[in-house]
């Protein structure tokens, strides 16, 4: 062996390679670990909060069923620091009122500062839609009286299909209309077709009926200006504004 060989071995030997550093690593799986738990803390909290809040809604607003609710948005428990929810959804079926059943209802819920163990909540803005299906529809012509069988009409009308007495049957293009408490109104307005004679064009009347839904869940007002008719029904966008619910009801905030 040279010198210069020796001199290199000396030199390697005094100097052994650097072990690596295993600090980084052992902090990114902490911090994975760490998110993971918030996660799963979160999650469970925002579905203890969700399953508090249904039942609230569904012992204030007398609903036969606990609806389903969604509350938006990721992290849950920073909304609850603040105490104020960005969004929460809610859809609930067989709603009755009048004997007016809303098949399906579905409401968001915008601002929503829970108080009192969610026991009540202040909501700023509240947006929806019902929805009629014809066969609730037709029950509730029903009570009133009217066997009538409902369908969708062209040009947003309702087809009503029905036994004038005395005349016999008829079907009807009939139009909608809304007026305050939440009162659809159909009304005919076009001859489709007809057993009928001797009416000369006129659209006959007796068919005409009323649908009072009354007051819905939450204070929502149905608005004129968002009515449409499909194959499944009528569906009728809702809002209301400043609205407190609470174990009893509900009151403008």
């Amino acid at each position: 062996m040279t010198s210069e060989e020796g001199l290199d071995q000396l030199q390697w030997e005094a100097h052994p390679p650097p072990r690596r550093r295993r600090w980084p690593t052992r902090l990114a799986i902490t911090l994975l670990v760490l998110a993971g738990l918030f996660v799963a803390a979160d999650r469970i909290t925002v579905s203890i909060a969700e399953s508090q809040i249904a039942k609230r809604i569904q012992q204030s607003q007398n609903l036969q069923s606990k609806p389903s609710v969604n509350i938006a948005n990721f992290p849950f428990l920073t909304q609850l620091i603040g105490m104020k929810l960005d969004k929460v959804s809610v859809d609930a079926r067989g709603v009755v009122h009048n004997n007016v059943r809303v098949t399906d209802l579905h409401v968001d819920l915008n601002g929503v500062a829970p108080s009192n163990g969610f026991k009540e909540a202040d909501v700023d803005h509240l947006s929806g839609t019902a929805l009629f299906s014809w066969t609730d529809m037709e029950s509730a012509a029903a009570a009133q009286g009217l066997d009538v069988t409902l369908a969708e009409g062209p040009d947003n009308t309702v087809r009503v299909t029905g036994n004038i007495p005395g005349l016999g049957k008829v079907t009807l293009q009939s139009r909608l209309s809304l007026s305050s408490g939440n009162r659809l109104q159909l009304t005919a307005n076009k001859i489709e077709s007809s057993s009928l004679g001797g009416l000369a064009g006129e659209v006959p009347r007796q068919l005409d009926f009323p649908i009072n839904v009354g007051t819905l869940p939450m204070q929502l007002t149905l608005q004129m200006a968002n009515m449409q008719t499909s194959a499944d029904g009528l569906r009728v966008y809702a809002e209301a504004d400043h609205v407190r619910v609470t174990g009893s009801g509900v009151s403008s905030s």
